[in-house]
């Protein structure tokens, strides 16, 4: 269901060459529902020509009841900026979307959020990080948002839907296309517990220019932006940009000096984002939202690990979240390559360690030892 309102901007942003944020700052002036009727003359297209400084064609009528062919019946639908349903923290940014395009519960966007966003070639440690910071934040009631791109943005959906805060995808194309195409599974669980978001008409292709607008959008439904990995030009980065012009927190996880996607996060440090280390870093520095957690909650890998044995509690000390050898671990731990497979092998078993292929071994930081398929 949708409301007249979204109709009438659907049929008003259908105008071409004319962009939604020009729209709506002659919402501002003139109510929607007569700029529809203003479109419908030649007199009225010339005064809406005065108010915007350019020619203003008429509605695109076969674009407008094209979109409310695929509308009707469907899963997806539409919320206005004067609906009520439109998420209120969205509406406060300098341009937000005059009309949003959405399929699951857009409710979901009226909980406390916090976005996730990140390098989409993530290592294995941003991935486990950002899967693990959305877990934690999701079970305290606080909807992860990203971008449902590979890599980090993944991950964090994947986290997110561990817990009961859900989480909002918002896309660069329109909510009846998968992008990326191996994201399809992803994108109905999203939809199955959050929302799939975006400010482009269905079908709309996942072009290159979309995505630094769609950035806004990201930064603009959450109270703060956490950046995972990511290289200092990277599209996270943009996002970030976007969070402190619309004076929203930002947040940064440090990694190696030696990995690319470390410089971003440590730039932003460096020029005084907050840096964090575990969820309550994030809580501290918010207004107090979400769902107090008690201490049993606290995440922090192996803190909860069945008993070990003294040569299992040496193997699970050497090892990190990026891959070891096992040749490495024989090195380290002075264990024989004969006992040092069983060992891991018990490891993984437990849900301690996970196989990375090659050989190579790492810590699980995932429950059950699970890995970010898809990403």
């Amino acid at each position: 269901m949708y409301s007249d309102d979204s109709l009438v901007w659907l049929e008003i942003l259908s105008v071409n060459g004319i962009t939604s944020n020009r729209w709506l700052r002659v919402s501002k002036m003139i109510p929607p529902r007569r700029i529809r009727e203003m479109l419908g003359s030649a007199g009225g297209r010339r005064e809406l020509a005065m108010r915007i400084g350019r020619e203003v064609q008429p509605p695109d009528r076969g674009c407008f009841e094209k979109q409310c062919a695929l509308l009707e019946g469907s899963a997806y639908s539409l919320v206005s900026i004067s609906d009520r349903a439109y998420p209120a923290l969205l509406r406060e940014i300098a341009d937000p979307p005059p009309l949003l395009f959405f399929r699951g519960n857009i409710t979901v966007c009226d909980r406390p959020a916090i976005t996730i966003v990140g390098s989409r070639a993530a290592s294995r440690r941003g991935l486990c990080t950002a899967y693990h910071f959305a877990c934690e934040l999701s079970r305290r009631d606080i909807t992860v948002v990203s971008g449902m791109a590979r890599g980090i943005d993944g991950a964090a959906h994947e986290g997110a839907l561990k817990g009961s805060g859900g989480t909002c995808a918002v896309l660069g194309c329109g909510v009846d296309v998968v992008y990326p195409p191996e994201h399809a599974a992803l994108a109905d669980a999203i939809a199955g517990s959050g929302c799939l978001l975006s400010e482009l008409p269905l079908g709309a292709s996942p072009l290159r220019h979309h995505f630094p607008r769609r950035n806004r959008i990201i930064s603009g439904l959450s109270l703060g932006t956490l950046i995972v990995e990511g290289s200092t030009r990277s599209g996270a980065m943009g996002t970030v940009r976007w969070a402190l012009e619309q004076n929203r927190e930002v947040f940064a996880v440090p990694g190696p000096i030696t990995h690319p996607g470390s410089r971003g996060p440590h730039r932003l440090i460096r020029e005084g984002a907050s840096l964090v280390e575990k969820v309550e870093d994030i809580l501290d520095e918010l207004p107090p939202c979400g769902t107090v957690v008690g201490a049993a909650a606290d995440a922090t890998i192996g803190a909860h690990r069945p008993p070990l044995s003294e040569r299992e509690l040496c193997v699970f000390s050497a090892l990190e979240l990026d891959p070891k050898h096992i040749d490495d671990l024989v090195q380290i731990c002075h264990i024989s390559a004969t006992l040092m497979l069983p060992i891991l092998l018990d490891l993984e078993m437990k849900g301690l360690v996970a196989s990375t292929g090659g050989g190579c071994y790492a810590l699980a930081a995932m429950p059950g030892g699970e890995t970010t398929g898809g990403t």
